[in-house]
């Protein structure tokens, strides 16, 4: 049974055998405006062994850069509509690892999603019912 993330910036879904983790900014400092969630993993340190995935949030008005140009093997993927939102994005490798990049653009916010396909022996693909679900329930915090 999934649950509900939700840390006051990012929500989304997190399937069974998924775990989160608050992201670091280029700083090193950690922001909720970067969530990791990745599968079969306890510990913080073992999302460098696995397969997983990195939800960034730019707010309206926040400077958004696409990496696109930094990554080596880019191929445009076509755009699809999973969730609130409508996704473009690339296929790449960056130091060798398979990404799936996702971006979301939606009244002056962005939602950048990095999938990193596969990290050893684990691997996902975007057409796993775990993947799209989390993907699909991508959103901001409701502001109540």
């Amino acid at each position: 049974m999934s649950e509900i993330y939700d840390n006051g910036v990012i929500r989304l879904s997190v399937p069974e055998g998924w775990r989160t983790f608050i992201g670091s900014n280029s700083d090193g400092i950690e922001t909720p405006k970067k969530v990791l969630v990745y599968k079969n993993v306890n510990e913080p340190l073992e999302i460098f062994l696995r397969a997983g995935i990195t939800v960034c949030y730019f707010a309206k008005g926040e400077f958004y850069f696409s990496p696109k140009m930094f990554y080596d093997n880019v191929k445009d993927i076509d755009s699809f509509v999973l969730g609130n939102f409508e996704w473009t994005g690339y296929t790449c490798t960056s130091l060798g690892y398979p990404y799936t990049m996702l971006e979301a653009r939606d009244d002056g916010r962005v939602f950048q999603v990095m999938v990193l396909m596969e990290n050893g022996d684990e691997k996902i693909s975007m057409e796993d019912a775990d993947v799209r679900e989390i993907i699909e329930s991508i959103n901001e915090s409701i502001k109540e």
